[in-house]
């Protein structure tokens, strides 16, 4: 069966990060944003993944992408897919009543954020992220709940009702009176989506793995794993904080030959060990899921060689986003000045 292509042919952006007015086309294949640091080049990948996913790569929330001074923001993109064209919008505003997001497709609101996932993917990866293979459990956590929600659309629905239920738990739990039957009735509403989400990290990271060079090997560890949130609850109401949940110590251990890479593999193969596993997810969700989705990458000669990062561009098909301090041969290649 044919993979359903998919590519951005142009984004317009209002009140979003720097940018109060901002319009961009894009063609197939490679292109390259550059310009000097501060000039909006990876708020730019961003918008286009908000496009796919309407929450920020970056980790900030929807409030922290609205220009200084302003109220709302709104990005807009002209999507092809499968041959097919739609426009996608997505709005976000906050007052002092209220915060909104909504999202249209082709001029219609939709009801579920996954909806427009099914028409547009757009995969961000910064190589900055290779950092996480030293970094905390909740940066690995976070890098790999980002694609697996694109590669799994249920997850992503699973993983968002979670985190919906965590935080209201851990409103209540931060209270002085403690109600204790709601966290209890909270707690009992989240462990069959917990559960589910250890299942799937699970299945995916095998599948993953497959795909995975085998000088690299990724392993999914589970703490959570055969305990039940609502037992912990004395300790949750002492600390003022749910203490237990795929939210707070499980993690995915990186090997290099056999060895755990955060202490025995050095920088360079840290960086080849992030190369590997961006081939491998590109690989997993073409022959999965068949369709190509846009590709966006953040400053990959921040950590790649020339060499190398001829080499991998070399390697990739579809439509490629690269966000750079300067041009590339071959490429379509966008100036971005400061605004």
């Amino acid at each position: 069966m044919e993979k359903r292509r998919m590519l951005i042919e142009s984004l317009r952006l209002r009140n979003f990060r720097c940018f109060s007015e901002y319009e961009v086309n894009f063609k197939d294949g490679i292109n390259v944003i550059y310009g000097p640091n501060g000039a909006g080049k990876t708020s730019i990948l961003e918008a286009i993944a908000y496009l796919s996913n309407p929450r920020s790569f970056r980790g900030g929330r929807d409030y922290h992408l609205i220009k200084f001074g302003t109220n709302f923001f709104e990005v807009s993109g002209k999507i092809v897919s499968g041959g097919k064209k739609h426009d996608i919008t997505v709005i976000y505003k906050s007052d002092e009543t209220k915060k909104e997001k909504i999202a249209y497709l082709d001029g219609n609101k939709v009801k579920r954020f996954r909806d427009i996932q099914e028409v547009f993917i757009a995969i961000p990866f910064s190589f900055k992220d290779y950092l996480m293979i030293d970094g905390y459990p909740s940066q690995r956590r976070e890098f790999f709940d980002e694609i697996f929600s694109l590669l799994d659309l249920e997850y992503y629905e699973i993983l968002r009702n979670y985190e919906k239920l965590l935080d209201e738990r851990n409103t209540l739990l931060a209270e002085e009176n403690v109600d204790r039957e709601k966290v209890l009735k909270l707690a009992n509403e989240m462990q069959p989506l917990a559960e589910k989400i250890v299942e799937k990290r699970e299945i995916m990271i095998n599948e993953l793995s497959k795909y995975l060079d085998p000088m690299f090997k990724v392993e999914y560890v589970s703490e959570f794993k055969g305990k039940n949130i609502a037992d912990y609850i004395d300790e949750d109401i002492e600390k003022r904080v749910t203490t237990v949940g795929p939210h707070t110590h499980d993690d995915y251990v990186f090997y290099y030959n056999g060895y755990i890479a955060k202490y025995f593999a050095s920088e360079g193969q840290k960086r080849l060990l992030y190369l590997s596993l961006i081939i491998a997810f590109k690989k997993l969700i073409e022959e999965t899921k068949l369709y190509e989705p846009v590709f966006l990458f953040d400053d990959p000669g921040n950590v790649l060689d020339p060499h190398l990062l001829e080499k991998f561009i070399s390697n990739l098909s579809g439509q490629v986003i690269i966000a750079g301090l300067s041009p590339l041969l071959g490429a379509h290649n966008i100036n971005l000045a400061k605004e």
